[in-house]
């Protein structure tokens, strides 16, 4: 008894030891699987308490007002709240390039022309996939501005999954079709062929690459040492996650904790690491996939809501000078470089099981 309550003391004190780090995100990642399911984070004495966030605007909200420490979400969104709304939020890295995006459809629809006249379902109109999904449409000959299509407000991707799985919303309007990503592209595709989004078009045939996730804080965190040094530690976490998961060696220890954190089989669990690896739109961040984000990418993303008006910015407004990374700009890598720094003096250890995938 003695020796079982000095065990349970000792848990005790560990979990106690433990710091708090509130994580929103739409999605459970690849990288974030990784390293919540290999002990990453507990390894760096982090509790990260991930919360799914309902929408753009709900995530923001909560970045901004304190309720999350670190978001990921599409850069678009930082874009829009950094230079159309004058919000104070940091890009401090990319996670990704779009795993799996597509433009995806219920059973009966099995052409793009055939969402004429129709409703898209999005999370907003004015952030996020919306502007991504006008130029795809635009591709097919189908536009916005002249009514062939139009958008619909639902929320987030597994709002929206579940939405076009069901082929209706809960207050019975009939959904046609949406932008889908990774988990929910590969799992579309494992349900029954009644139930299988036909998938339409895929965003990287029509534009590539785009800078997608991307880490995102409030920026007087960055001159607060406390948060500052807490968020540190996230990121040499996720940094340890994703070098894991992308390191072939690794592939088997990867595919099982993403199966476990998504809750798939592990076939399917194969298939999304296929989609996560992906040398294109995978969680990537090339050339070193150390989390910066991709020049090319991004400007992408800016090129694209421009086309559509997505901004309110002056006429001849630089974004080739406002996107170069720096002190008070909207992507600042100062947390991310003493992450991979923190990352290259401390060996990770994941709790996989097979002996060459134990240290990372």
């Amino acid at each position: 008894m003695q020796l079982r309550a000095l065990v349970l003391a000792s848990i005790v004190v560990c979990s106690q030891a433990l710091d708090t780090v509130q994580y929103g995100a739409f999605i459970a990642t690849a990288t974030y699987s990784v390293a919540n399911q290999l002990g990453f984070f507990a390894e760096n004495g982090l509790n990260v308490v991930y919360s799914q966030v309902p929408n753009s605007t709900a995530a923001f909200a909560s970045i901004l007002n304190g309720e999350y420490d670190i978001l990921t979400a599409t850069v678009d969104n930082a874009l829009n709240y950094r230079f159309n709304q004058n919000q104070n939020v940091t890009v401090i890295g990319q996670l990704d390039q779009g795993p799996d995006l597509v433009l995806a459809s219920i059973p009966s629809i099995t052409s793009v022309e055939q969402l004429k006249g129709k409703p898209i379902i999005v999370d907003s109109p004015v952030s996020g996939y919306a502007y991504l999904l006008q130029d795809v449409l635009s591709a097919y000959g189908l536009s916005l501005a002249n009514g062939d299509y139009y958008f619909m407000t639902v929320g987030g991707t597994p709002q929206r999954y579940s939405a076009l799985v069901n082929q209706v919303l809960p207050n019975g309007t009939a959904v046609y079709a949406t932008i889908l990503t990774y988990p929910f592209t590969v799992e579309g595709e494992a349900l029954s062929a009644e139930e299988t989004p036909n998938i339409l078009a895929r965003i990287s045939d029509v534009i590539a690459p785009v800078t997608s996730s991307a880490f995102t804080i409030r920026q007087s965190s960055l001159s607060n040492k406390t948060e500052a040094a807490l968020l540190t530690r996230f990121m040499a976490s996720m940094h340890a996650a994703n070098r894991f998961l992308l390191n072939p060696k690794n592939k088997a220890c990867s595919i099982q904790a993403l199966a476990k954190q998504l809750g798939v089989s592990q076939a399917v669990a194969s298939q999304e690491y296929a989609s996560a690896t992906n040398p294109v739109s995978g969680e990537i961040s090339p050339p070193l996939n150390d989390f910066t984000v991709n020049q090319t990418g991004i400007m992408n993303d800016v090129a694209v809501r421009n086309k559509f008006g997505g901004f309110t910015v002056p006429s001849g407004f630089n974004f080739t000078e406002a996107l170069i990374p720096g002190t008070g700009k909207l992507i600042d890598y100062s947390i991310k470089n003493a992450a991979v720094t923190e990352y290259s003096r401390h060996r990770f250890h994941s709790n996989c099981t097979t002996p060459s995938s134990r240290d990372f």
